[in-house]
């Protein structure tokens, strides 16, 4: 990432990602960091997690400015002004517009933090920093998958010099599939793969997961992910690697795209829970 770092608070992630970043690796990784900060707003909102004064917020301006970056860096390729191509663009800004808006919900919940132990406690919707913190959450929880719609739309159009050419043995369309799902933030396990997954969109077997982290695509995060159920135990999110970026960048709009709804299911083992809805 270009975009200088912020050095008045530290910030929550750095980006998994190589520089300089084709435009849809770019892409890729701003939904990567979507998926990151929406996981940590979704322990502070849990009281699973220590609330760092003025950690979000710099995430969240982070977030915008990354966000600012991959339009410019995508209106340079001199896109034709076409759909769905132009509506990919707005849908970008829009997204850095609402996270414009969840810095300052995040602002006001760093000024409405309780002290000592109610710090950690989990958080009331209705009032005070739970309040700021469900609207910062909602404004950006959609961002994820809009983005890498966004990147799908923008990657069919863009000239070869601006492409990925990273390929791996074996990619087929199911596996593509998966690695979506990943980008989107969908995909979330317990416990170590062969137990359970969760995510939507279209099914992800465990024995997948696993053969894309052999791969080097997929990277599983220990209890970075909020509980299934309040008090339950954290659960793994998974993520692309830099070369699971650069990948999916390289098919994302490939033929193999063609019909991505109508792909085949992926198939899981007997002993692997598929993947159902997160939210």
């Amino acid at each position: 990432m270009t975009t200088p770092p912020d050095h008045n608070h530290t910030p929550l992630f750095d980006v998994d990602a190589p520089v300089p970043l084709m435009p849809v690796e770019r892409l890729l990784a701003l939904a990567d960091l979507y998926t990151e900060h929406n996981d940590r707003i979704d322990l502070l909102f849990a009281g699973r997690a220590p609330h760092e004064p003025g950690a979000s917020v710099s995430s969240a301006r982070r977030l915008e400015r990354e966000a600012l970056a991959s339009i410019t860096a995508v209106r340079q390729q001199r896109l034709p002004a076409i759909e769905p191509v132009s509506s990919a663009v707005v849908r970008l800004k829009q997204i850095a517009y609402l996270t414009s808006g969840a810095t300052r919900y995040l602002t006001a919940a760093q000024q409405a933090l309780p002290e000592g132990d109610a710090a950690h406690a989990p958080r009331d919707t209705r009032r005070g920093l739970g309040q700021y913190l469900r609207l910062a959450r909602e404004l950006t929880a959609l961002a994820p998958a809009a983005i890498v719609e966004s990147a799908t739309h923008i990657a069919a159009r863009l000239p070869d010099r601006a492409r990925s050419s990273t390929t791996v043995p074996g990619m087929d369309a199911g596996h593509r599939d998966a690695l979506l799902e990943v980008a989107r933030g969908h995909v979330i396990v317990t416990g170590q793969y062969g137990q359970r997954g969760y995510g939507h969109t279209v099914a992800v077997g465990i024995d997948v997961l696993r053969h894309l982290e052999t791969q080097e695509l997929v990277t599983r995060e220990p209890a970075s992910a909020p509980p299934f159920f309040p008090g339950g135990p954290l659960r793994d999110r998974v993520r692309l690697t830099s070369l699971g970026l650069s990948v999916l960048s390289t098919v994302i709009g490939s033929p193999l795209h063609i019909r991505l709804s109508a792909a085949r299911p992926v198939s899981a083992p007997a002993t692997a829970t598929t993947v159902r809805a997160r939210r």
